[in-house]
C-alpha cells in the first residue's frame, strides 16, 4: 500500500489531484491511502502525531508554513519519504535540492507527466519496502527485513535481533511495528505481547513455544495463551503454502510441529 499526503491550500485543486491519484492507482493495480491537508502546519501536526507517508505532494506557496519549510522539518526525522512539489513557478529549484525533492510539477498539471511520476514514486517505495526503518537519536536507520529474526519489546524499548547475532534497539511500541509490517512482503507473527517473529527463521513449535534459528543457535520464544490457537493456525497454513510453493520466492525452512 502507498500512503500519500496531498498538501495544498487550494482545496479544489487538492481534491482533483486526489481523484487523479485514485484513478491512476486503480489502473496500475496499486493500493493507496490518501489524506488532504490545506497547510503545511496541519501536515506537520499529523506527522508529529506519528502519522507517516510514503509520498507527499506539496504545494510550495502556502500561507502559514510553505511546502519547502514543511519538507525541511520532515527531513529532520525522515530521509525516505518522497516529495513531489507543485507550484505555478519554477524559480524554487535551488531550495528543492536542499530537501531532496523527488520530482516537480507545474500548475496546471500535465497529466501524462503526473502519471509517470506517480508510477516512478511507487517503484521507488517498493525498492525500500524490504527494509525496516526506525529513528534513534534523531537519525533514520534501516535494516533489511530478511536479516531480522525477531523483535522483542520491553516497556518502551524495542530490541531488534538480526541473523548474524547482532542487535540494536529503539524506542517505540510493538503494536505500531506489527501494524507497519502487516503490509510487508515478509511474514511476521505476534506470538506474545513481547515478541514479533520472522516466519523465515521459525524451525519448529509446540503448544507453548516457537523455536527460531538465531545465528546457528536455537532459541525458544514463548507463545502466550491467548495467541496459541491463532499462531498455530497461521503457522500451519503458511507451512502448507510453503510446501505447495505459494509464498512467492521465500526461502524459509518449513517448521516442525512438536507434541506438547
Amino acid at each position: 500500500m502507498l500512503r500519500i499526503a496531498i498538501c495544498d491550500d487550494d482545496l479544489k485543486f487538492a481534491e482533483n489531484l486526489e481523484n487523479l491519484i485514485l484513478a491512476d492507482s486503480y489502473k496500475l493495480g496499486i493500493i493507496v491511502e490518501t489524506d488532504i491537508y490545506t497547510d503545511g502546519k496541519f501536515l506537520l501536526n499529523s506527522i508529529q502525531a506519528d502519522d507517516s507517508f510514503d509520498l507527499i505532494f506539496l504545494d510550495i506557496e502556502m500561507k502559514h508554513i510553505d511546502g519547502i519549510s514543511a519538507a525541511k522539518k520532515i527531513r529532520e526525522t525522515n530521509r525516505l519519504v518522497l516529495f513531489i512539489f507543485i507550484s505555478n513557478y519554477d524559480n524554487y529549484f535551488p531550495d528543492l535540492f536542499e530537501v531532496e525533492a523527488f520530482r516537480f510539477l507545474s500548475k496546471p498539471l500535465n497529466k501524462s507527466k503526473f502519471s509517470r511520476y506517480l508510477l516512478e514514486a511507487y517503484k521507488r517505495t517498493e525498492e525500500t519496502a524490504t527494509y525496516f526503518q526506525f529513528t534513534f537519536k534523531r537519525e533514520i536507520q534501516r535494516i533489511p527485513l530478511k536479516d531480522i529474526v525477531y523483535f522483542e519489546s520491553h516497556k518502551r524499548t524495542i530490541h531488534i535481533f538480526r541473523q548474524d547475532g547482532s542487535s540494536t534497539f529503539f524506542y517505540g511500541k510493538l503494536n505500531a511495528v506489527e501494524k507497519e509490517l502487516s503490509e510487508s512482503k515478509f511474514l511476521f507473527f505476534r506470538t506474545h505481547q513481547s515478541f514479533l517473529v520472522n516466519y523465515t527463521y521459525i524451525t519448529k513449535m509446540n503448544f507453548f513455544y516457537v523455536t527460531i534459528n538465531l545465528n546457528g543457535k536455537e532459541i525458544e520464544l514463548k507463545i502466550s495463551q491467548d495467541r496459541r490457537k491463532n499462531v498455530r493456525n497461521r503457522l500451519c497454513e503458511m507451512a502448507a503454502r510453503k510446501m505447495g510453493g505459494g509464498i512467492g520466492n521465500k526461502t524459509s525452512t518449513p517448521f516442525f510441529w512438536l507434541p506438547n
